[in-house]
C-alpha cells in the first residue's frame, strides 16, 4: 500500500517512491530523507548543493589583481 522508508541497506538507509503504475521504485542513493521520484532534485528535505564558483573565481581576480598592481609599482 505505502513504500517503506529509510530501511537499512548496505550503504545507509534505503528511500523508495511509487511510481506511475504504484510500484515501489528507489530513490537516488543520494538522498537521505525520502524522495518523489528518481532524479536528485526529487529528494526531500536537502536543499541542492549550491556552486561556490563564483566567489573563488573572484577571490582569484582580486589576488590576481593585487599581484598584477605590486608588478607594475616595483617595475
Amino acid at each position: 500500500e505505502s513504500c517503506p522508508d529509510g530501511i537499512l541497506g548496505e550503504r545507509g538507509p534505503i528511500y523508495k517512491y511509487p511510481d506511475a503504475s504504484r510500484e515501489c521504485q528507489p530513490c537516488h542513493e543520494n538522498c537521505t530523507r525520502g524522495c518523489l521520484g528518481p532524479l536528485l532534485q526529487d529528494c526531500l528535505g536537502e536543499a541542492l548543493p549550491v556552486s561556490r564558483k563564483a566567489p573563488t573565481v573572484i577571490a582569484v581576480m582580486v589576488v590576481g589583481g593585487l599581484f598584477l598592481s605590486c608588478s607594475c609599482v616595483l617595475l
